[in-house]
């Protein structure tokens, strides 16, 4: 790609935007705003940035501009070369599953709770003067946001976990604004944009000294949060509140509770995320463009990735256990010393089980980013951001057709829960998605074809 040609001509213009704000803190002409479906996008009024008439400095911060480094240069660059290395999951000291045994960490966090304890610790241990993380906001249009927490402050009383778009633009301000060494939680695509961005700006580079990941499916828009409360009945425009992650007892870990806080602050019944319509995070409902062409599962970039260990064996304990994958030295001696201490009920595991534990993601955005990719080139119309994953065809045709109809689910939860809100007709959004969700189970033929072509695939392997 040419030199002078725009972030806006390439990554803006074609919707490969997730809305993280890095453009907009090297180059004040970009703004992050909500589109007509509910997604934090930049965008510009510069007409020199549209005509690529100028260099853009935001193109070597974007986390899917090809101008800016992948997660492997990051990795090489910042962590130390005796890890070892995975092809999934990146580099990596110890992988653990489990939970945090000490106070209520585990029982007011996500999974296992190990998110915010290390955060905590992090403070406690005066490794850090300020935490980053999101919370749940009080505007009816921003139901979360990103927030500085320091020494004393109620770590848990950030979110469990954020289904829902947020920005870096305030909290990057904060720490180009203020003294001080700071941790933040980002998912993987924000981990890769604040490398970027230390990589451009020393002075934020010796501030950031831990970006602590969040292993992530995919994010979604503000119709996501909209589509659930209003199966709630707490319709959109009087959504406050959302809870994405509230722990069942008697269900499995799995199955999130869901509920939702209206105007007068009443809430509403708590359910099962399976029970509801886009609950089925396989289905894609409400997520970004860009996600379909991201290739970090679990935050490659980051010191420590931290995510729910969907593991068979651990999913009958609603409360939850987590994965954790540790780069950083310091990290993994605070975390084997609380392990010693029965602070953390961890156990330490092969990262095959790591790779297992997230397998659809990594099929997702590996096997089936390899088509999307293909589709792309074949296409040739359209310009779309280099990736680590080469593009393919080879694979059965039953993948392909769940590759392409999810994006289309994808595509189309956007547009009619946008109408559906216009005629406000929750059942208009449900007859339709229902419908397209028809498509995306295959025959029984189909799954037969694929489970034999995989059985055989493994019997080769396992000869070699």
């Amino acid at each position: 790609m040419d030199q002078n040609k725009s972030l806006y001509n390439t990554v803006i213009k074609n919707d490969y935007c997730i809305g993280c704000g890095a453009c907009s803190f090297v180059n004040s002409d970009y703004k992050v705003q909500y589109d007509s479906y509910g997604m934090l996008k930049a965008t510009t009024d510069d007409l020199d940035l549209k005509n690529g008439n100028s260099i853009d400095k935001a193109l070597n911060v974007c986390p899917f501009s090809d101008n800016s480094p992948d997660e492997d240069t990051h990795t090489n660059r910042i962590f130390d070369n005796s890890l070892k290395s995975n092809r999934y999951i990146g580099k990596y000291l110890n992988n653990y599953v489990g939970y945090v045994s000490e106070g209520e960490f585990r029982s007011k966090g996500s999974s296992g709770g190990f998110g915010k304890w290390i955060l905590n610790e992090l403070l406690k241990r005066n490794e850090v003067d300020y935490v980053i993380q999101v919370i749940t906001g009080n505007d009816p249009g921003k139901l979360y946001q990103f927030q500085v927490f320091q020494k004393g402050d109620d770590i848990l009383g950030g979110s469990k976990s954020a289904y829902y778009p947020v920005t870096l633009v305030e909290a990057l301000d904060f720490i180009k604004k203020n003294k001080g060494r700071y941790a933040i939680t980002s998912i993987p695509c924000f981990s890769k944009a604040i490398r970027n961005i230390c990589l451009q700006d020393s002075e934020m580079n010796e501030k950031i000294k831990y970006v602590v990941g969040i292993i992530c499916g995919h994010l979604k828009s503000t119709g996501f949060a909209e589509s659930l409360a209003w199966q709630l009945e707490v319709e959109p425009k009087n959504l406050r509140g959302i809870e994405f992650r509230d722990k069942i007892e008697g269900l499995n870990a799995n199955e999130k509770g869901v509920w939702a806080r209206d105007e007068k602050g009443v809430k509403s019944v708590v359910m099962s995320s399976k029970e509801l319509l886009g609950g089925n995070w396989g289905h894609g409902f409400f997520k970004y463009k860009a996600c379909d062409y991201c290739d970090d599962i679990v935050g490659e970039t980051t010191d420590v990735s931290v995510g729910d260990a969907w593991i068979k064996e651990l999913m009958s304990d609603h409360e939850g256990n987590n994965v954790v994958i540790i780069r950083n030295k310091k990290i993994d001696h605070i975390v084997t010393e609380a392990i010693s201490k029965g602070r953390l009920n961890f156990q330490n595991v092969d990262e095959k089980i790591v790779v297992n534990s997230q397998a659809g993601g990594i099929r997702h955005r590996r096997e089936g980013l390899s088509y999307r990719l293909y589709l792309k080139e074949k296409s040739g119309s359209e310009w779309c951001p280099k990736k680590r994953v080469s593009p393919s065809n080879s694979m059965p045709k039953t993948r392909k057709k769940i590759y392409r109809v999810r994006e289309k689910l994808r595509d189309q939860s956007h547009v009619k829960f946008k109408e559906a809100k216009a005629k406000n007709d929750l059942k208009f959004f449900e007859v339709s998605m229902r419908k397209k969700l028809k498509k995306l189970n295959p025959s029984l033929l189909e799954r037969l074809e694929y489970n034999t072509k995989r059985t055989i695939v493994k019997f080769l392997k396992s000869k070699r």
